[in-house]
């Protein structure tokens, strides 16, 4: 049995991830199927003489989902980014030491990608303030991730978020 590129890159994918973040394998993204779903979570505390006087907790998370597309449309690009958006409305902190969460979805494509939902990828950024910002605030980013071309399309903004692990996989 033969392992396919995409297979090979998602292995790769999964295994660097995997020392950072809790990596479930066929996850789902609410009706999507998902390759898998990373997550990171951190938690910091400041105490003051004992554990139970805390001073201060902050939370940050991150949150990665690989959906391997089987067309690589607009269409498939658009049901992508709005079944993440109700999983953040769903999963979103509403506790007060939550600082930050990032989610990324990643748009995996074995063929070359319409130049359209790459410019769309490139776009796509949203930033929400939980309670007026009291509860934080989260990020939401895509990514399209083209198998032949090996190339990952996304806003700058989001591209430090997973660079490294990217970069780790190309290199091989």
């Amino acid at each position: 049995m033969s392992i396919t590129k995409a297979e090979r890159f998602i292995n790769q994918l999964e295994n660097a991830l995997k020392h950072q973040f809790d990596v479930y394998g066929n996850d789902k993204l609410e009706s999507l199927p998902l390759r898998f779903s990373a997550h990171y979570y951190r938690r910091d505390d400041r105490y003051m003489f004992t554990k139970n006087v805390t001073v201060w907790s902050v939370e940050n998370n991150q949150h990665i989902f690989l959906y391997e597309a089987k067309t690589s449309t607009i269409e498939e690009f658009e049901q992508f980014k709005q079944e993440l958006d109700q999983y953040i409305r769903q999963h979103k902190s509403k506790r007060t030491s939550h600082m930050s969460s990032i989610y990324i979805g990643l748009f995996l494509t074995v063929n070359s990608p319409d130049p359209i939902v790459e410019r769309k990828a490139k776009k796509t950024r949203k930033v929400s303030f939980i309670q007026w910002g009291k509860s934080g605030w989260y990020e939401r980013y895509l990514a399209v991730l083209s198998l032949p071309d090996q190339r990952v399309t996304m806003n700058k903004k989001g591209y430090p978020f997973i660079k490294s692990f990217i970069e780790s996989i190309t290199e091989n």
